[in-house]
């Protein structure tokens, strides 16, 4: 287990050059540099993209991309590395076998152990004192969104917090999911998304990548498991007269540990991240611009890492 680099470097991280300014411009300079992170595990070397914060022992978001996109289109792409940034967080971008990860559902690969490597990969980062233990958080959007349930179901500990974009709990998964922790989690769905349904089951256009839960029916099981006891249903104003579709705040709340969970569900979006361009909207719906995902689960973690740390 660990971090390894051919030449010995210090720390044996791997260094792959500045960041460009275009990528990182919400950051106050352009000094920061990636790291290209090499992991051992039982089935090979893994990689990971880790863009550090300028202090060590920080606070961590891990973020795990979507089917068929990468670490590196995700890092520059998704909005986590300047938000990270800006809340003083080390942001990590995992690469999946083939561009995808094992999140349980049926038809999955089940020889690719991504179990292993990302708890492998958490291990290192506070071994090698990038990561404060108590602070690492992790997001994943669409199949990495999924992957993020089963990391929850089965290593809850490792993370003070979630969040999932465009994905459910598989149902496999669901169906033996007991969490070790009360575990704060944020959610975003649209109500007409084509690939992961938001009332549950077949996920593809034709149904047949493995089922899911419905959105809100995965909210609830965090959130039972969490004991919350209150929950509150918010409809969010609607700043733009072109916006096609609106959205509502399910909360659960006053729960234990202070494990509050949220889910945003957006109606009529269908299979788009939040705040960010849409992706061919007429094959996979239109996207949501008045409020953004990742904004939104910078704060969430934010919020909580500031608590933990006082």
């Amino acid at each position: 287990m660990g971090l390894r680099d051919a030449a010995g470097m210090k720390q044996r991280l791997v260094r792959v050059g500045l960041v460009s300014c275009a990528l990182l411009a919400a950051m106050a300079s352009c000094t920061v540099r990636a790291e290209l992170l090499h992991v051992v595990t039982g089935q090979g070397e893994r990689e990971a993209i880790l863009l550090p914060a300028k202090e060590t022992l920080a606070p961590t978001v891990v973020v795990l991309h979507g089917a068929t996109a990468s670490a590196d289109w995700t890092a520059q792409n998704s909005g986590f590395a300047e938000s990270a940034a800006e809340h003083g967080f080390a942001a990590v971008f995992p690469e999946g076998i083939d561009r995808q990860w094992n999140d349980g559902r049926e038809g999955r690969n089940p020889s690719v152990d991504d179990m292993a490597f990302l708890r492998q990969l958490v291990h290192a980062l506070v071994a090698h004192r990038i990561t404060d233990a108590d602070r690492v958080y992790l997001a994943g959007i669409s199949n990495g969104g999924m992957m993020t349930f089963r990391l929850l179901c089965e290593d809850a500990e490792l993370f003070a917090g979630a969040a999932t974009i465009i994905a459910n709990m598989p149902a496999g998964i669901g169906e033996h999911c007991s969490l070790r922790k009360p575990i704060p989690l944020v959610m975003f769905n649209g109500t007409a998304d084509p690939l992961v349904p938001y009332q549950g089951g077949g996920v593809g256009f034709a149904g047949k990548r493995g089922t899911v839960w419905g959105a809100e029916r995965s909210a609830e099981f965090i959130a039972q498991a969490n004991a919350c006891s209150t929950t509150r249903v918010t409809p969010l104003p609607i700043s733009s007269p072109t916006e096609p579709s609106h959205a509502t705040r399910l909360e659960w709340s006053h729960c234990q540990a202070g494990a509050d969970v949220a889910l945003y569900r957006f109606e009529g979006a269908g299979h788009q991240v939040p705040g960010r361009p849409a992706i061919l909207p007429r094959l996979l719906g239109p996207g949501y611009e008045e409020l953004d995902a990742t904004r939104e689960t910078m704060a969430f973690f934010a919020h909580r890492a500031r608590a933990a740390h006082d």
